[in-house]
Parts: C-alpha cells; structure tokens; sequence
C-alpha cells in the first residue's frame, strides 16, 4: 500500500493544466466553517498541505490569511505560484511535507484539501501538531462522490468491468479508521460536518475530471483511452450528453492540545 501511495500521489503532477480547470473547489459553507471553528485570528499564518494548483488555497488568500502552500508536484507547485504571483500573502513551495522544514514560524492552522491521505500516516498528526501553535487547527477536508446504484452510475460499472476492471467500485467501506495512529492524541475530538452538493458534466467535462484521478492516470494510455471513449458514448447515446454527479464534501477539524 505504501509503494501505491507513492506512486498515484505523483500522477497529478503529469496533468497539471487539466487538473486546475477540471477539479471543483469547496463549498463556501465549509471555508466559513474552518475559520469559525479554529478561531483563527485575522492574518493568521496558514500551512496548507498538498495545495494542488491552488483551487483550495484561494478563498483563504482572498480573506488575506498569510499561507506557505506545499506540494511534491513541481508542474503543480509552478502553476499555483503564477496563479497567486500578485499575493503577497502566498507563498508556494514545491516540496514534501514530510521532507519540508518549518524553521521556526508556528501556524495557527492547517489545513489539507483531498491531500490527506496521501501523507505517511506514522508522522502526518505529530508533524502536523509540531508546527501548530497551541491551540492551533488541523482541517482535513474533501470532496467525496456520493455513489447511487442507479442510472449512469449504475451503467457505467459495466463498462468498467468490461475494459478497467482494476478500476471496479466496490461498495464504500466508510471512513478509514484512524485506530491508534500516531499523533491523534495531540489533538482534541474531531468536529465532523458534511456538505451535500450536485455537479452537472457534459460527457466531455466529465472525461476530463475522469482524467484528473489518479488511479484513471495510471492506467496503460490504450486502456484509458478505450475506456474513455465507451463512457463518452453512454453518456451520449443514454443520457442526453449530460450526467448529474453527487458530491458530499466533507471537513474533520482537530484542535491541538494546550
């Protein structure tokens, strides 16, 4: 699993330009929600963890929070760094964060938007907490596709099974226990809320958010090809050339002890 990890973790980097115009950013319900829980102050100093091309990182650098963005992907990094080269209060790096080195700043929160997971689950509490101030915030946040055996959704396995059958759905198994990892005793209980939200994709914007996911990058180009042009297909010959997807974002805040 960890060998996985690292390599799906790097195929965004591959699609950089694809991933910033395709991938949705997070309901404004939740933004407010992140700042109202960790009482951040005004101009607090933010670490954001995986920050992509920056879909996350915009509605805290509006609110002019002073934010040090990680990612491990250079194209990605590159690509956020243009985005906000007019904002002082940006700062992107293109490094790790399990290899990056906070010096001495202390931040007030944290914040990691469907980045999480693909951090080294024996250091990323403790590191996280170790750059925190006391008292400071982890927000932990997503957006996770509600599955409904109906319709499209339901077709589509068929092809899956057909030609990605690596890529078959199974059904959701609920949030990863996080049991005894290490660090989660440096915070206090999760606050947990969910946003339900829908999207709607022609059959061509939904290829191109396909093609933003890792495990569909990964696939031998021949198979993702064939799989993509039998999914434009249905969507096209079944569905009117347009899909409905289900969303539901979801956000785990922790408070450092102290």
């Amino acid at each position: 699993m960890p060998v996985r990890r690292n390599i799906l973790k790097k195929t965004f980097d591959t699609v950089p330009t694809l991933y910033d115009s395709r991938r949705p950013g997070y309901p404004a319900a939740l933004i407010e929600d992140i700042l109202r829980l960790s009482h951040i102050p005004a101009q607090g100093n933010i670490l954001e963890i995986g920050c992509g091309t920056g879909q996350a990182t915009q509605p805290f650098a509006d609110r002019g929070y002073h934010m040090t963005c990680l990612d491990i992907g250079t194209n990605l990094a590159a690509m956020a760094s243009r985005k906000f080269q007019g904002c002082d209060n940006v700062t992107v790096i293109a490094e790790s964060f399990e290899s990056w080195n906070s010096k001495t700043t202390k931040y007030d929160l944290a914040i990691a938007a469907t980045s999480f997971h693909w951090l080294d689950p024996a250091i990323r509490y403790t590191k996280v907490s170790q750059v925190l101030r006391h008292g400071g915030s982890l927000a932990v946040f997503s957006n996770v596709h509600v599955r409904r055996d109906e319709g499209f959704f339901a077709e589509v396995q068929n092809i899956y099974r057909k030609i990605a059958p690596s890529l078959c759905q199974t059904k959701s198994k609920g949030p990863e226990s996080q049991g005894i990892e290490p660090g989660l005793d440096l915070f206090k209980k999760p606050i947990i809320k969910r946003y339900p939200w829908d999207e709607q994709y022609t059959a061509e914007e939904y290829i191109a958010l396909l093609g933003t996911y890792s495990d569909h990058i990964n696939l031998p180009k021949r198979e993702r090809e064939q799989l993509f042009r039998a999914i434009a297909e249905l969507i096209n010959a079944s569905y009117q050339g347009v899909i409905i997807k289900h969303y539901e974002s979801m956000l785990e805040l922790r408070r450092r002890k102290g």
